[in-house]
């Protein structure tokens, strides 16, 4: 290739990093998770229950372990007055022992929990259950405290500049190890991958280590203030041990990689230590809360290795591809094995992602009924032809490449290489840009508000179903909730088991509300809304071993 083919070199290999660093603040900037946090599931007693003497225990289930923070359980009376009262919490269970419950007067009675659920994110509610009977009001407990948008925006900043600094850190690592390569010294470009290396490294190792007392107070509902007098580290050992993992390995990587190119040892050491930082994120987040974890982990680890190769890869290819301008044999060939990685990496993950996300809609129906649901069969089908693409470069194209023999052919050859590779690169910043969407869009169809009016009836639909709502008086208190499934007729609806009914709103969680059978496709249950405001209403269905579609109705309770 001829010097004046060089900026056109750099043009692209610019071109393809800026794009990928856009998609990447967008999966940073929109990656809020879409899947729920710890729910509770069931209780004893149960919501709305109505005991005959008060129980020593009361016990809450949730769908994932859970710890306890800072802010201690409590139990209220239907005055708000304290009901002496400890806490514990092992695996998915709480128990709240209750110190005189053989002198607890008749009258209702309202446990507020706040809990630590597995993925590092505080969640609190109330349950409400009765003793004799059920009192003709009751106060409101206190509000749990939260912590403020601060610590929210400095908790994720601090993520987004750890991500960042790691994916290019351990990407540049296993860019030098895989895909640069080791016949050509080039010490000056190395020289450069190093030491944007080390920068690199700095970042995500600060950042990951700053991470822990922030993500400490954030679980306790506290403030930045309070990072040095409310560290706990009992509920951030995740955040201890995946810190620890960046640091190590990264450091192994930074202590590693010379000048030079690296021998089999070094590149040994330089894979390990990327592997490692790569798996400190996997500690964290949703993946540490279901069965089975280790699998999880891996698939996870995955995930963030495919982008660390993705914008490792491609920043190294701008440093690298200017020197190699000459070298069309050599450039090509890094060309065409980062291509070849990045595209395996990338099928291996679609067919783990496709399988978790299924997981999340839970039947087959959202994906064709939901916009989560059309943008993951997107995602998947743009990751089937990124991985055919580097096939092809690993199979057709490379081969051509190595077999040519004048400058002219090797020169076509390059230029084949590199026309593929943009299109493939291409292809991979529309994926990060959609997996940005894509996990900040609900997996459920949209919850419907209630219509105005004296019904205050709310209506949503669950796949080819219908599911009505009505709650009375609708007013803070003890109120009798409605729930009816409809076919597509507008006829009610027996499905197999009873529903699952959930009430919640924003900062509380009630949990789940046992409903009965009173007539076709009709359930009714009691709960005891604590709050005026707009509460949504979930409701689970199973209709089939493959099939339990979830929606949600908004009804407005008033004061």
């Amino acid at each position: 290739m001829t010097s004046a083919t060089r900026p056109a070199w750099r043009h692209r290999a610019s071109g393809l990093v800026a794009a990928a660093l856009v998609a990447l603040a967008l999966v940073v900037g929109l990656g809020a998770p879409a899947s729920a946090h710890a729910e509770l599931i069931s209780s004893d007693p149960a919501e709305g229950a109505v005991v005959d003497a008060a129980p020593e225990t009361v016990t809450l289930t949730f769908n994932e372990p859970v710890r306890l923070t800072s802010q201690q359980i409590a139990v209220y009376d239907a005055h708000g007055d304290v009901v002496p009262s400890t806490a514990g919490a092992s695996g998915t269970e709480v128990t709240v022992d209750l110190a005189d419950a053989a002198d607890l007067a008749d009258g209702s009675y309202v446990v507020s929990w706040n809990v630590l659920s597995g993925d590092g994110h505080p969640i609190s509610g109330a349950l409400t259950f009765s003793v004799g009977a059920a009192s003709a009001s009751v106060v409101a407990p206190p509000e749990p405290e939260s912590s403020s948008a601060a610590v929210t925006v400095v908790r994720d900043g601090l993520t987004g500049l750890s991500l960042v600094g790691l994916l290019i850190a351990a990407g540049l690592g296993l860019f030098v190890v895989l895909v640069l390569p080791r016949a050509w010294d080039g010490r000056e470009v190395r020289g450069r991958l190093r030491r944007l290396t080390t920068y690199a490294a700095g970042v995500a190792a600060a950042a990951a280590v700053l991470q822990v007392p922030v993500a400490s107070v954030y679980g306790q509902g506290l403030e930045l203030g309070d990072l040095a007098s409310g560290f706990d580290a009992g509920l951030v050992v995740n955040e201890l041990v995946g810190a620890a993992l960046v640091v190590v390995g990264l450091g192994l990587v930074v202590r590693t990689m010379t000048d030079a190119p690296p021998g089999l040892v070094a590149g040994r050491l330089i894979g390990i230590g990327s592997v490692l930082a790569l798996a400190g994120p996997s500690l964290t987040g949703h993946t540490r809360a279901f069965a089975p974890a280790p699998v999880l982990i891996m698939w996870d680890v995955l995930h963030v290795a495919a982008g660390a190769m993705w914008l490792g890869g491609l920043i190294g290819l701008v440093l690298t591809l200017r020197a190699l301008a000459g070298r069309e044999l050599l450039a090509a060939q890094a060309l065409s094995r980062f291509s070849t990685i990045a595209g395996g990496l990338l099928l291996v993950v679609a067919g783990a992602g496709a399988f978790l996300a299924w997981r999340i809609v839970g039947s087959w129906a959202p994906l064709v009924e939901t916009a989560y649901g059309w943008l993951l069969l997107a995602k998947i089908g743009i990751a089937a032809l990124v991985a055919a693409i580097g096939g092809w470069n690993r199979w057709r194209t490379l081969p051509a490449v190595r077999a040519a023999s004048g400058f002219s052919d090797r020169e076509r050859a390059a230029v084949l290489v590199t026309r593929t590779v943009r299109v493939e690169a291409v292809l991979l910043v529309v994926l990060l840009g959609v997996t940005g969407v894509l996990v900040n869009t609900s997996p459920r169809p949209a919850p419907v508000t209630a219509a105005s009016g004296t019904t205050g009836a709310g209506v949503s639909t669950a796949g080819e179903l219908k599911v009505l709502a009505v709650m009375d008086p609708q007013r803070v208190g003890s109120n009798t909730l409605l729930v009816q499934v409809q076919d597509a007729g507008g006829d009610p609806y027996d499905p197999p088991t009873n529903p699952v009914v959930s009430l919640r709103t924003d900062g509380l969680d009630v949990g789940e509300v046992t409903v009965r059978p009173i007539a076709a496709g009709t359930y009714q249950g009691e709960v005891v809304v604590p709050r005026a405001g707009e509460w949504e209403v979930q409701v689970s269905l199973r209709l089939s071993r493959f099939e339990s579609p979830v929606t949600t109705v908004r009804l407005s309770v008033s004061g």
